[in-house]
């Protein structure tokens, strides 16, 4: 590995730390493309039938969620539960987010070790400057004596992509059923103000524009009630990731990705105005546990990291190797 690659992966933590609200866009391009493909295979109506019921990538998730939704919508119309499918949506999510919750806390628990070991790679990196070879070798010394793996951070959260995809899918599936009619609190149905069709039609937004004398096409006061949840939206995600954002860095990369990080609010925005309510639900909650989570493992002291703040008993790597040349003489090395 280069040095470039290892001064990278803070970066790469602190993207993924985040990665969760892409999602929304990865877990769409999953359902256009397994769309398009149904569409391609079929034609007609039988299609549009493939289409409507496709699971994509991940259909065994979003099929076997999509039974527990309607499960935990059943049972609580059956103890008379009002807005039933909203608060399934809501169940449902909480229930994925905690099920989740384990691999969350390691990968923060990582990007925790990795932030904490900062100071050690900057000396390593000063003492060492202009010797490539020598500066990977001590980083890989100190990333063995903290027992500190680089890309521990990463895998946690490529392997949740599956299930938050299966669940947008479910949700997706459920809407193209028809089965989110029913209102939440002050949104009129679950299933406007628009349908994913419509969206992947290039109509999504036709409730809002153009207007018609003067209003929007389904008039100002139910439009006014849909837009609530977007806005929503756009301020928790804006919450969320003030609350997670990483600490300043001078690298380039790094200012890059929180450059465009912050227009990601806005994109998660707009692209809510283009789909079913129900899944507007989905993502905000969705929003509101991350960022509970996330206060609970970095400030509450929920995630605990291989090396704490400071990195205290953590000797530099060069001092490392030396103390081992002197064990070894004894018939023993650090490494």
């Amino acid at each position: 590995a280069s040095l470039h690659g290892l001064d990278s992966v803070g970066g790469l933590h602190a993207a993924l730390e985040r990665a969760e609200a892409a999602l929304y866009t990865l877990a769409d391009a999953a359902v256009v493309a397994a769309d398009s493909a149904a569409g391609a295979a079929g034609g007609g109506e039988d299609a549009g039938a493939a289409v409507q019921k496709s699971g994509g990538w991940f259909g065994f998730i979003s099929d076997a969620m999509e039974v527990v939704l309607k499960i935990l919508k059943d049972g609580l119309s059956a103890v008379h539960v009002p807005y039933a499918y909203g608060f399934a949506i809501i169940l449902l999510t909480i229930v994925v987010k905690a099920a989740t919750l384990p691999l969350t806390k390691q990968q923060v628990e990582s990007t925790m070790a990795m932030q904490n070991l900062q100071p050690q790679l900057k000396a390593i990196q000063a003492r060492y400057a202009g010797n490539q070879e020598r500066i990977q070798l001590e980083t890989a010394r100190l990333y063995k004596q903290a027992g500190v793996n680089p890309l521990a951070g990463c895998l946690p959260t490529l392997a949740t992509i599956p299930v938050w995809i299966g669940l947008y899918q479910a949700l997706s599936n459920v809407a193209n059923e028809g089965l989110l009619t029913e209102g939440f609190f002050w949104i009129p149905s679950l299933g406007g103000p628009t349908t994913i069709a419509a969206r992947q039609s290039g109509a999504g937004i036709s409730w809002l524009f153009p207007f018609v004398d003067g209003h929007p096409p389904i008039g100002w006061h139910d439009t006014i009630c849909y837009l609530v949840l977007p806005v929503l939206l756009v301020a928790s995600q804006f919450v969320s990731m003030e609350i997670m954002k990483p600490p300043q860095s001078t690298d380039p990369s790094q200012k890059n990705t929180q450059l465009i990080l912050k227009f990601l609010p806005f994109m998660i925005g707009y692209f809510s105005l283009s789909v079913p309510s129900g899944l507007s639900i989905y993502w905000f909650t969705n929003n509101v546990l991350s960022t509970a989570q996330q206060i609970w493992l970095r400030k509450l002291g929920g995630a605990k990291p291989a090396v704490n703040e400071g990195a205290s008993g953590i000797i530099t790597a060069g001092r490392a190797k030396r103390s081992g040349a002197q064990s070894g003489q004894g018939g023993e090395r650090c490494f």
